[in-house]
């Protein structure tokens, strides 16, 4: 075989190391945007700080718990828990698989060829996709639909990150659709 010639495959675990490099997408964008890019010309005009800022204000402390806030395209529409919210363990274990808790997203299926298929989750850097339970709109054409990773016995205590991309399922090695990236926090 010529040189060049050969095909390349991707596999189960490329899909797996490439959802788990997205998921860490917001620590690199925390750490960047941490970084700078060196000193300016001329130095910057700063404000005294503000006591009052609050990290759900979006003071520095927000951003330096839970990275940059996620941004969402067509079809990732919302998430729970929320960007940088606070819940309790209890609202996140499922007791009832109908009404699932943990980390959801409601999505649109607007320009994807299938539905489910194509929407792929990570929590903490694992892939939890083939773990979701699916509430959608219709069994027959559905327009949309929620998404849950929805453990029994919930998320675990403290900071979480937690990623969805939209991609084709058919080629893995095709530019995602669309990647949502967000952290938030769990206490007792």
């Amino acid at each position: 075989m010529a040189l060049g010639a050969e095909a390349v495959i991707p596999s189960i675990p490329t899909m797996n190391l490439r959802l788990a490099l997205l998921s860490a997408l917001p620590c690199v964008l925390l750490v960047s945007a941490a970084c700078g890019d060196g000193p300016d010309p001329e130095p910057t005009p700063t404000a005294a700080a503000d006591a009052s800022a609050s990290p759900t204000a979006g003071g520095s402390a927000q951003v330096d718990k839970f990275g940059p806030a996620p941004t969402f395209g067509e079809n990732v529409i919302k998430l729970s828990p929320g960007y940088a919210e606070t819940v309790k363990q209890l609202a996140t274990q499922t007791r009832n698989p109908q009404r699932p808790n943990g980390i959801c997203a409601e999505v649109s299926f607007a320009g994807l060829p299938e539905t489910g298929r194509w929407f792929r989750m990570a929590v903490d850097g694992v892939e939890v996709t083939e773990k979701l339970v699916w509430i959608v709109s219709s069994n027959t054409t559905p327009t949309g639909g929620t998404m849950c990773y929805a453990p029994t016995a919930g998320i675990s205590v403290g900071v979480h990150q937690a990623a969805i991309s939209v991609q084709d399922p058919n080629n893995i090695t095709a530019r995602t659709k669309e990647l949502v990236a967000w952290a938030f926090e769990v206490t007792e």
